[in-house]
């Protein structure tokens, strides 16, 4: 494996840092999922409080972050109207949207179980409060998916964050969804890891070629309770953008990643921004709710995040997958809702995967603007897709995509970080290394 720093000059004061990590195959990288950690929820919500609601204050009123601590009783629930719920987070955030509301900025209950789980949650540490300016109440429910790259895999040779994940508001579009859950097909070794969504594109490995292609769900098999599932033939399978409910009548599995979150009887079920759902005729008994995907197992390594950078040797210069514009409030939301609206513009930290002519791996990191305590003759400004593209080509890659970026890009060589994260401290700012649910490392 070889890395090194190579600085670009946009203008007389403006500089771009980016590490070049290559490697020799595909077969080295492996997915990784971060351990977590209970200062990944405690840095999320600082991340909204000191940086996202102030930059956004017009957009969030008061928002609620949580997630359920080990062994914590919930009460009743309306099963009729959601379903069957097989998560316990999913189930305390019915819990809140049914029984909870915001009258003159306070946020009162209608039933006193409710409140209690509410008032034991925050005296646990577990339930954090921030406040826009909106007169609105809005829950985000936070998983246990993620954790802190720095700290799993200590002697790996190379750790590098990689898929989208739910992170705003914008991005849980239904009471199934869950901050820290990853958005997008992984394959390793002909397993299929987490399942395709949203028809962007994928850099897949077949034969030891390397190509960018696009994988739908509909094209998998979907395997529950030893059933298997194929759309348009024992099922329909319904996934954001194209729906955002399943029809009237019959009964829905709702899938995220590899588990079954929830059923319903009836139909007209919302459809989960960071999974799907499996539409049938009739009632199924669901007694192991693990999810297998089967489809692809000729394909050695395939990862789907961003937009292409380099297809074929051809630097890509519009958008090819499609991003939702949360501007466009009247169309159905999917995540990320925060991508870049302006190709050309937009600037960033960058994370890119690909490889060279000779199918060889490479990974650029684009270091970019901090936070807070930003000096722009010295540091890093970010890069916008256009301009990674550019840099991309420079450097000799042939195909290659962007993963996740913003606050959690970074690559870390054995154990350490050689260029900076963006998100600071506001005080201090020093780096506050934001929690990722997963990546991928080489051993």
């Amino acid at each position: 494996m070889y890395s090194e720093i190579k600085t670009y000059r946009y203008s007389e004061h403006e500089i771009q840092r980016v590490q070049v990590v290559k490697a020799d195959s595909f077969d080295e990288l492996d997915f990784l999922r971060p351990d977590f950690d209970k200062r990944s929820f405690e840095k999320l919500c600082t991340l909204y409080s000191d940086f996202i609601i102030p930059k956004y204050s017009w957009v969030f009123g008061a928002l609620v972050h949580f997630y359920l601590p080990e062994k914590i009783d919930l009460p009743l629930y309306d099963e009729k109207k959601y379903g069957k719920i097989y998560d316990k987070t999913i189930l305390c955030n019915i819990l809140f949207h049914e029984h909870a509301s915001l009258k003159n900025d306070e946020i009162i209950f209608d039933d006193e179980d409710v409140k209690r789980l509410f008032e034991t949650l925050k005296e646990k540490g577990c339930l954090h409060i921030s406040r826009g300016k909106r007169k609105k109440l809005s829950f985000l429910p936070v998983g246990k998916n993620f954790g802190f790259l720095s700290e799993n895999k200590a002697d790996a040779k190379m750790k590098v964050n990689s898929s989208f994940f739910v992170m705003d508001l914008f991005d849980l579009g239904s009471v199934y969804d869950q901050v820290s859950t990853p958005i997008g097909l992984c394959v390793k070794d002909g397993k299929i890891l987490n399942p395709p969504l949203f028809d962007r594109e994928v850099l897949m490995v077949k034969n030891n070629e390397v190509s960018i292609d696009r994988v739908s769900l509909k094209e998998i098999g979907v395997i529950i309770d030893g059933i298997r599932y194929k759309d348009g033939q024992n099922a329909i399978f319904y996934s954001r953008p194209e729906y955002r409910k399943s029809e009237k009548g019959g009964f829905d599995i709702v899938v995220v990643g590899n588990k079954v979150v929830a059923c319903k009887i009836g139909g007209n079920c919302d459809a989960p921004s960071s999974g799907f759902l499996i539409h049938l005729n009739e009632k199924k008994e669901i007694t192991d709710t693990s999810v297998s995907y089967e489809g692809m197992e000729d394909i050695s390594f395939a990862i789907q995040v961003g937009n292409s950078v380099m297809k074929n040797g051809e630097m890509t210069e519009k958008f090819e997958s499609s991003f939702y514009n949360f501007l466009h409030f009247w169309s159905v939301s999917y995540p990320p809702s925060m991508y870049p609206l302006n190709y050309e513009k937009d600037r960033a930290p960058r994370i890119v995967l690909g490889a060279d002519q000779e199918n060889k791996p490479m990974i650029l990191w684009f270091e970019g603007e901090a936070k807070f305590g930003h000096d722009p003759e010295t540091c890093s400004c970010g890069a916008s897709l256009q301009e990674a593209a550019k840099i991309a080509y420079d450097l000799g890659m042939y195909n290659g995509i962007h993963l996740d970026g913003g606050g959690s890009a970074q690559i870390l060589i054995d154990g350490k970080r050689q260029l900076m994260i963006s998100d600071r401290d506001k005080d201090s700012f020093k780096e506050n290394e934001r929690a990722i649910p997963m990546a991928l490392y080489i051993p």
